[in-house]
């Protein structure tokens, strides 16, 4: 009760003026009117409702929409998560998706006695240095690719061409074999331990690396590694960076040039990227260097970009394919040929929407930003 009590006081929910401007912009509420953000806090505020008795818990997307338009900058999201550990703690089970298959894996990545064949898919002309101190944070892309295999996705594509940019603008990294989960999904989810086994033992392995910065093509181990670690741990001491906020400046210096593609394409902004990490910029100006490449905004664009519609693989029904519908209708408005999205959790949910869909959402390909700025290299 003591940490919900000052998780209640650090998200400022008490200043949560009932105004209902959270519900008005949050893509959830919008198409299930049982989930209500000001009316959660009202019940769990009141003791009459512990986070085990609210299902409406596990509905919120994380897409901190809410925090957008909040006058107060009240942190709702954050105050799910706290609620969701509180439930977890009184012995509720969560409906997860895919069967638990990913939490399962997240898991087993936090055991001491873990050995992986993570890097076989490395291509041979990547260059690596031992010696550097700078580390490219691979994250869970490799096991993705296995687990969603059928929906034919490939977020490492999206890896591979980080590692080319990087490379071409001449950028010392190395990567390490041992790296795990940076664990954000179970933190959202409200499994703190979990979590805290992950980070553990991903400081352990950059403490014995020496490693003093880290790039990540992933926006959710970018908050992660930047944000949530030092929350837990007090500072980790190591400079993090998405993979845009290192390109974007070297192509606008002239170090790095990219090449030419005839293509039109919109850009989803990952909603842990942009709202969450305020980066929007960035990805826009790689887009942007590559000659001949057209960008145009869908409806919602930046600071009001819709999210990609899932939860942290949690549970995922009709509300979620609704969002996902009406981003794929906002894509099709722009009229791009491709979607670009930097976060390789948005390409697997849209691309799991389109095929559960049986062709009522747009067939707009979908593609990685980092993958399509390196083809561009070609």
């Amino acid at each position: 009760m003591q940490n919900i009590e000052r998780e209640i006081k650090d998200t400022n929910i008490r200043l949560c003026l009932d105004c209902g401007k959270c519900t008005v912009v949050c893509p959830v509420a919008q198409h299930d009117p049982a989930f209500n953000p000001r009316l959660i806090a009202q019940r769990r505020l009141s003791q009459n409702s512990h986070g085990s008795r609210d299902e409406t818990i596990w509905s919120c997307l994380s897409c901190y929409m809410c925090v957008e338009r909040c006058n107060y900058h009240v942190k709702f999201p954050v105050f799910i998560h706290a609620l969701r550990a509180e439930s977890l703690a009184e012995g509720t089970q969560i409906q997860c998706s895919h069967g638990g298959a990913v939490q399962t894996m997240m898991r087993l990545m936090a055991r001491e006695d873990l050995q992986q064949k993570r890097l076989d898919w490395l291509p041979k002309d990547v260059e690596l240095s031992k010696q550097s101190d700078t580390l490219f944070f691979v994250g869970c892309a490799p096991y993705f690719d296995v687990l969603f295999s059928d929906l034919g996705v490939n977020t490492l594509e999206g890896v591979k061409g980080a590692l080319k940019l990087l490379n071409r603008a001449r950028v010392s990294f190395n990567i390490i074999a041992d790296e795990r989960c940076c664990g954000r999904d179970l933190l959202l989810q409200g499994d703190r331990k979990g979590f805290a086994a992950l980070a553990k033992a991903n400081m352990e392995q950059f403490a014995r690396h020496g490693v003093k910065r880290i790039i990540t093509n992933c926006p959710e181990c970018y908050h992660t590694l930047k944000v949530d670690y030092p929350d837990m741990l007090g500072g980790t001491g190591i400079q993090v960076m998405h993979l845009t906020q290192v390109v974007a400046p070297l192509l606008k210096s002239g170090k790095l040039s990219l090449g030419k593609l005839e293509k039109k394409v919109t850009y989803q902004d990952p909603c842990t990227l942009g709202r969450c990490s305020r980066i929007f910029d960035e990805p826009r100006q790689v887009l942007g260097a590559v000659s001949g490449l057209q960008l145009v905004e869908m409806e919602q664009s930046r600071e009001k970009a819709l999210c990609c519609g899932a939860p942290s693989w949690l549970q995922c029904g009709a509300v979620n394919r609704q969002i996902q519908k009406q981003r794929f209708t906002q894509a099709e408005a722009s009229g791009a040929e491709i979607l670009v999205t930097a976060c390789p959790k948005c390409q697997i949910h849209l691309r799991c929407a389109q095929k559960s869909s049986d062709g009522k959402v747009a067939t707009v390909e979908i593609q990685d930003l980092a993958s399509l700025a390196a083809q561009s290299l070609d």
